[in-house]
């Protein structure tokens, strides 16, 4: 059965230039991010057998690739040049060509990516340890639904779900959820989590996820107002977001972690924890991409 050496071994065999710095971060974080990546490589190797580990080494070479050449866009502009929604829409979110490497990578970046080790570090100690008994959690835009997946592994009293506009992405989420053991305690859907007809009832959830979302969207205040809403008394809320750092999707600019623990506190929410962190930064770049992470609960 394979582990997390699965994932390691496959960035050697093919992402030798990013390889040393992902196994540097993964070696100075292990029992961490083996929590992360042993059941994945399970799930992974179930659903889509030993060619998982290569695809997704490759995905994550070419999202890194992106990355970096959408950041050195970001610096000669001086502002996000993202592409118009629709075309977001249908060549990004509906293009399973283009979603299923980009679904691998962007749970890999939490292994691999030391500005994301205290994400899932908050996530885990501080989010899913400290959730009520019997709660119910709801992921916003959940992609590859690793995270809800991790969620009901960690905790078996807890059910998930699972929403994304992507149908490529829950397709990838559903294909491991068959695989991973959680049965009815996780559920995925194509829907807007937004409209709060498809996600489920005002005050439904004690705890709602939202993580590296609110960059996606052209105005992210209904995202707070949304997550506010959905969650219950005393419930607690996971919420990442990018600063600084385009990518082909990013459309919404945010440069200070103090404008979305604004829109959070508009929206009835408090902080209780955050965190951020920044990667490597050219001593010349006008911009520190970085990403933070927040746990917030009711007022």
């Amino acid at each position: 059965m394979k582990t997390a050496e699965a994932f390691l071994t496959a960035l050697e065999r093919r992402s030798k230039l990013l390889a040393p710095h992902a196994i540097a971060t993964f070696d100075a974080n292990r029992e961490l991010c083996s929590w992360l990546l042993d059941p994945l490589a399970r799930w992974a190797e179930a659903a889509y057998g030993e060619k998982a580990f290569d695809d997704a080494a490759v995905g994550y070479a070419k999202y890194c690739l992106g990355v970096a050449q959408a950041q050195a866009l970001y610096e000669r502009a001086g502002r996000y040049t993202p592409e118009a929604m629709p075309d977001i829409v249908s060549g990004v979110y509906d293009d399973e060509g283009y979603m299923i490497p980009y679904m691998w990578a962007a749970i890999l970046i939490y292994a691999f990516w030391p500005s994301m080790i205290g994400h899932l570090a908050l996530f885990r100690n501080d989010f899913l340890r400290c959730l009520p008994r019997g709660a119910a959690v709801l992921e916003l835009a959940c992609g590859h639904g690793v995270l809800s997946l991790l969620a009901a592994q960690e905790r078996p009293d807890i059910r998930v779900t699972g929403l994304d506009i992507s149908a490529p992405a829950i397709a990838v989420a559903n294909r491991l959820w068959k695989v991973s053991g959680h049965g009815d305690r996780v559920h995925f859907g194509v829907a807007d989590a937004l409209r709060p007809q498809q996600a489920g009832r005002s005050g439904a959830y004690q705890g709602v996820i939202s993580a590296m979302l609110a960059e996606h969207l052209p105005t992210p205040k209904p995202l707070f107002g949304a997550m506010a809403d959905y969650l219950s008394p005393g419930g607690l809320v996971f919420f990442s977001a990018a600063l600084e750092s385009a990518q082909r999707d990013h459309v919404f600019e945010f440069h200070m972690e103090s404008e979305p623990l604004r829109m959070a506190e508009e929206a009835g929410l408090r902080a209780s924890r955050l965190v951020s962190d920044a990667g490597a930064i050219p001593a010349r770049s006008k911009f520190r991409p970085r990403a933070t992470a927040m746990l917030l609960c009711a007022r």
